[in-house]
């Protein structure tokens, strides 16, 4: 008795002075590097079809066989470029998962190497298909830089960030929000975060909700946009991942009380 009561005293004062783990737990879905040994020099995917795999998994989503987006290994990292007017790439995730509900994040090393000032969106997260995209990464020039956009569907985004510096790697982490309803999905972006989810950074820019809302994600993709719009852009380390839902201050408080009264009870 005395060890069940220490363990649920523990529990509750840990609970009333709000100690929890301040990092949830990160599920990955998605991931690749782009090294060697699991890539090697040359197309993602050459295939013309849309479910022939090419390397790890990826595929065609159009435009195949053109101005293939293509893997460049140096001695100890690889990167890929995406240029105009050629092929996209999607990769659907690990085992098939999907999700549905919550938030999602899309996250990679960016180095913008030319842009243009209608902008076009280079990056995304879609349902596993050929036509249905969400969180589109948009990037435009800004006069002396470029900035970036974030839209939760199709449309033409009008809320850019400020002014970011060409040949600089970022780190950049992109949200989305599934949200019961229509039309109301959020998101954001953020550059060069401190927190692993962003939640502890301001967004450079957050989502402006626009087309068709998703209501199943499984795959990141890679596009290269028009020939008068698209930025020229290397890309590394880009995944995907969820992670579990942090406790409710009101689930707390519903712990404190209910260990209160479960002792209270074994008091007796």
């Amino acid at each position: 008795m005395k060890i069940s009561l220490a363990i649920i005293g523990a529990a509750v004062f840990a609970a009333a002075c709000g100690i929890q783990d301040s990092h949830a737990a990160i599920t990955i879905l998605d991931t690749a590097n782009f090294n060697a040994p699991t890539y090697s020099d040359g197309a993602l995917s050459s295939s013309t079809t849309t479910t022939t795999p090419g390397q790890d998994n990826w595929l065609t989503t159009s435009a195949g066989g053109t101005n293939n987006i293509s893997v460049a290994n140096s001695a100890t990292n690889g990167t890929v470029t995406l240029t105009t007017s050629g092929e996209d790439v999607r990769r659907p995730f690990d085992g098939g998962a999907s999700v549905t509900s919550g938030s999602i994040y899309l996250e990679a090393d960016i180095t913008v190497n030319t842009a243009q000032a209608t902008g076009d969106y280079f990056m995304h997260l879609g349902d596993g298909g050929t036509s249905n995209f969400n969180a589109r990464t948009y990037i435009n020039s800004s006069g002396t830089g470029f900035a970036r956009a974030l839209d939760t569907g199709s449309g033409t985004p009008t809320t850019f960030g400020a002014d970011l510096l060409f040949g600089t790697t970022y780190h950049v982490l992109v949200r989305y929000d599934i949200i019961s309803g229509l039309a109301n999905d959020t998101g954001a972006l953020y550059i060069n975060p401190t927190t692993v989810d962003g939640s502890g950074d301001t967004p450079y820019v957050n989502a402006l909700n626009t087309g068709v809302d998703a209501t199943t994600i499984s795959a990141m993709y890679l596009r290269q946009g028009s020939a008068t719009a698209a930025a020229g852009v290397t890309v590394d380390n880009m995944d995907v991942f969820v992670q579990a839902a942090a406790p409710e201050p009101a689930s707390l408080g519903l712990l404190v009380v209910g260990g209160v009264a479960l002792l209270t009870r074994r008091r007796k």
